[in-house]
């Protein structure tokens, strides 16, 4: 675990904990009222999560996921059990959080996923309260049909739609290219650059330091408007 609070970012306190099963990040964002928290995208291994809750003194009372993808979701029914906290994902990711057995077996990943009970969310935009203070889900699909970034005061968490290197694209059933160069495009004049992103896999970074400088994810968008012009 890493605390992974950016200077000048001191409203909201985020800790990064990678998974070791399957590399990927979650985050432990602690909430306005002390003691608490809630949890982005629990991934399959929940033992370095709960060490860390232990190490911080944090008790999770909400467990958000940025979409259904084994990686992202894997310890969401063992936190949702063990804390009697939600599960939010959105609606159309429903399909992609069942098949998530049927991913490891494909990708020969010794761990088995229990389906949490969700509360679904729905629509462009969703709303819930957490710790006296306002989450916003974003639906942002393309990596999965129902992925969404997560917005928390300062921080977006954006799970595969967004990195700060590279770009989302795994070649997965769901997964739409157009879908996430528009939801990316939208997120471009939605939030100011000095937005903190803390993506699903790789170090965070500012807004405005991924428009210029994740050279892949620039080919990529400029690649759509490129077929646009000549259509």
């Amino acid at each position: 675990m890493k605390n992974a609070i950016p200077g000048g970012y001191n409203h909201d306190q985020v800790w990064t904990v990678t998974n070791g099963i399957f590399p990927s990040n979650c985050y432990l964002c602690a909430t306005e009222v002390p003691g608490e928290c809630f949890i982005v995208d629990p991934g399959l291994d929940p033992s370095p999560i709960e060490a860390a809750l232990a190490e911080l003194a944090l008790v999770p009372r909400a467990i958000l996921c940025t979409h259904g993808h084994f990686d992202h979701i894997g310890s969401a029914a063992y936190f949702c059990e063990r804390y009697a906290c939600p599960v939010y994902l959105h609606a159309n990711d429903l399909k992609t959080l069942r098949s998530s057995n049927f991913l490891l077996m494909a990708f020969k990943v010794p761990a088995r996923v229990v389906i949490p009970n969700i509360t679904q969310l729905a629509g462009e935009r969703a709303e819930i309260a957490v710790g006296g203070g306002c989450v916003r889900f974003h639906a942002t699909p393309g990596h999965t049909p129902g992925s969404c970034v997560i917005e928390y005061g300062p921080s977006l968490f954006t799970g595969d739609t967004l990195y700060s290197r590279g770009v989302g694209l795994s070649r997965l059933p769901g997964e739409n290219s157009k879908q996430l160069r528009q939801s990316i495009l939208a997120l471009w004049n939605q939030f100011p650059d000095d937005m903190m992103v803390w993506p699903g896999h790789g170090e965070s970074s500012e807004l405005g330091a991924i428009k210029s400088g994740n050279e892949p994810l620039i080919r990529f968008l400029h690649s759509e408007t490129i077929a646009l012009s000549s259509s």
